[in-house]
Parts: C-alpha cells; sequence; structure tokens
C-alpha cells in the first residue's frame, strides 16, 4: 500500500506581533512608569500605583526591560522595596 502524499496548506502573510508595518503608538502610563522607575532613588509600589499603575510593580519592571532599560529591585531593612531602572549601556 502506497501512503497518499502530505497536502501541502498555502501559506499566511500575516506576520505574528507586527501590524502592517506601522509604528505602535506611545503609551503615555508606559511613559510615567518609566520615568518614576529612571529617578536615581527608583519608586516603590504606592508611587507607581498613584501614577495609574494599578498592577505588580514587577510588570512596570518588564515594561521597562522591554524598552532597553536594566532593571533592579531594592530592599534594605526597614524601608520600602523600591524598583529601579537605568538606560543599558549598549542603548
Amino acid at each position: 500500500m502506497m501512503k497518499s502524499p502530505k497536502k501541502t496548506t498555502s501559506k499566511t502573510t500575516k506576520k505574528n506581533g507586527k501590524t502592517n508595518g506601522k509604528p505602535r503608538k506611545p503609551n503615555a502610563l508606559h511613559e510615567k512608569l518609566i520615568r518614576l522607575l529612571s529617578r536615581p532613588d527608583g519608586a516603590t509600589l504606592t508611587e507607581t500605583k498613584k501614577c495609574g499603575f494599578e498592577y505588580p510593580a514587577i510588570m512596570a519592571l518588564r515594561i521597562a526591560e522591554r524598552r532597553g532599560y536594566k532593571t533592579s529591585v531594592v530592599k534594605k531593612p526597614g524601608e520600602l522595596t523600591r524598583y529601579v531602572a537605568k538606560r543599558a549601556a549598549g542603548a
């Protein structure tokens, strides 16, 4: 018995993650977060909530990482946790 050859399907022209090659409009909330996190002393969770970001602060750090920032979390005993983003050296 011979197996029938596999049917080929036509390729779609849709690309993952791209929208017709147009640049995305900057998000104002993300810009506020970047400004807060890139301050010399960074930002606390309450400061990120005050600027309108109602999600965990780690998510704000992920946004900064996607934009080319190096992020870190500074926890000193007896103080609030501070989230810091600094511009990466090569960017």
